[in-house]
């Protein structure tokens, strides 16, 4: 027992002093679909609390041009539908719907002309900091531009009875297919991984969606048979492209 203590002392230990040993370069590379999850893109602000959730727009822009030079075929959730034969798939999707997704996001999937998925906490539309749904029209019409559901209050769903669970994945879908007019059919756990359990993801697809993304960190199949959770990618604020090279290749930069 004290010689098991030690050990895992000394491993922590060297985590701290030789932090590139917690990359994933050693890892064996995995093939297949990879998800990959954004929030912010926008100035890095390194004391701001968000700052590992916020992409600049020049990195996300050197990830794109990446995703090119490698061979990587963005999709859409219409080919994650039909499970289109593709080299290399990867999806780009984004959580909450902040306004800079419109500000600066956007124009960056205009100017490559690449796919997004942008999950929309639905009772934060219109407020302050969160897309608009005149925005939201404007990139659903570029045609780049998908949306899924992240809940009406982005609330921890495990945490809820039944029927406050049925009513923020429906209510939310139902307000999405009004305002946007065409099925809504991706839904994104808030809290990721500690976020849901067995009974929240059944009444997912008793409301509906064909599709839920969770923050559980891998690589994922392809074409998607849809029996585990959709697995995604996390590129932080802060991260080099070498980190991205991991993030793609391991479905994760860091243990």
């Amino acid at each position: 027992m004290i010689f098991a203590g030690a050990a895992l002392l000394a491993v922590f230990l060297l985590f701290v002093i030789f932090p590139n040993l917690r990359k994933t370069w050693y890892l064996p590379k995995r093939s297949g679909f990879v998800a990959l999850m954004y929030h912010h893109i926008g100035p890095a602000e390194p004391d701001n609390k968000q700052a590992p959730f916020t992409i600049s727009p020049d990195m996300l822009e050197q990830h794109l041009l990446f995703l090119k030079e490698k061979g990587y075929t963005p999709v859409s959730l219409k080919d994650l539908q039909t499970g289109t034969p593709v080299k290399k798939p990867v999806m780009l999707t984004f959580d909450d719907g902040h306004a800079d997704n419109y500000d600066n996001l956007f124009p960056l999937l205009q100017k490559y002309q690449v796919p997004a998925v942008i999950f929309l906490i639905t009772d934060k539309v219109g407020t302050e900091g969160y897309l608009t749904w005149e925005q939201i029209r404007q990139m659903l019409e570029s045609g780049l531009v998908e949306f899924g559901s992240h809940t009406c209050s982005h609330r921890r769903l495990r945490s809820l009875p039944d029927e406050e669970i049925a009513r923020e994945l429906t209510r939310s879908k139902q307000l999405l297919e009004e305002k946007l007019g065409r099925p809504v059919t991706a839904f994104c756990y808030p809290f990721g991984a500690g976020g849901f359990d067995k009974r929240v993801r059944t009444q997912v697809f008793k409301a509906g969606y064909k599709f839920d993304f969770s923050t559980k960190k891998g690589v994922n199949p392809w074409p998607w048979k849809g029996k585990s959770t959709l697995r995604r990618a996390f590129p932080r604020g802060g991260e080099t492209l070498f980190d991205y090279y991991l993030q793609l290749t391991r479905g994760q930069s860091k243990l």
